[in-house]
């Protein structure tokens, strides 16, 4: 008997008809303030929850979820800002000292879709991912604006890990399409891609390899069904909401500065 529930995601629904797991899973989407009270709705009644970006307005709400969550013995998973498992051929445990991106958006692309707090998180998860980190010790953003309308943003920073981290995400009319250039290291080691289709190049320890970089896809099935699975196994979830809060309120700071 399936217990995969999908709540505000028709299109999901329709491609996950097939998922059947041991455990009750609820997967919420749907309009964006009303995320975090359908999933603790979910999480009271014992499910585990799978929320699509952003999963709550606030850090605040997304907090209180995970209180919740944890309260209850449930897991809650979050689709990554800019969906797909980014990064996943990282080492566990690697650590950049250095992490450098630029994301430009080619205006009516389909990574602009994902509005400037998808961007934004999205630049801020990878960068995250990459140092291994969860907090900023030191933080300044600048915007460039044309009238109301936000063009470009460049943060820098230092993570609590002592990474340094510059970034940049950007709208263009005249990019021919969605571009990233991401470079990631540390001292005998680093991490390199240059297209959103990757590769991604990674070197540690005078080895080197290259996997797909998964950034700039839309809340997929397979990030769904991946959580299924790591629930219905008794492990953590790839992304969760430990991760997407260390995001959210890393982006709630930036913000903050753009004023």
């Amino acid at each position: 008997m399936p217990h995969l529930t999908i709540v505000g995601a028709p299109a999901l629904a329709d491609r996950l008809q097939d998922v059947e797991t041991a455990l009750r899973v609820v997967v919420v989407g749907g309009p964006i303030d009303q995320r975090a009270e359908q999933a603790a709705d979910a999480v009271r009644e014992g499910a585990n929850v799978f929320l699509l970006w952003p999963p709550a307005v606030s850090s605040r709400e997304a907090e209180a979820l995970a209180r919740r969550a944890e309260e209850a013995g449930v897991e809650v998973g979050v689709a990554r800002p800019l969906g797909g498992q980014a990064l996943s051929g990282i080492p566990d445990g690697w650590a950049a000292r250095l992490v450098t991106l630029t994301l430009v958006a080619r205006t009516g692309g389909a990574l602009a879709q994902a509005g400037w707090a998808g961007l934004l998180a999205g630049a801020v998860d990878l960068c995250l991912t990459l140092a291994d980190a969860r907090d900023a010790s030191r933080l300044d953003a600048v915007a460039e604006r044309d009238g109301d309308a936000i063009r470009a943003v460049a943060l820098s920073g230092r993570f609590e890990t002592g990474a340094h981290v510059q970034a940049v995400v950007r709208l263009s009319d005249y990019a021919d399409g969605d571009t990233i250039a991401l470079y990631a290291s540390r001292p005998g080691s680093r991490v390199e891609a240059r297209s959103l289709d990757g590769p991604l190049c990674v070197e540690v320890e005078g080895q080197r390899e290259t996997s797909p970089l998964v950034v700039g896809r839309e809340a997929s099935e397979e990030e769904i069904r991946a959580f299924a699975r790591s629930v219905d196994g008794g492990h953590r979830p790839l992304y969760g909401l430990d991760a997407a809060l260390a995001a959210l309120r890393l982006v709630e700071r930036v913000r903050q500065q753009l004023r």
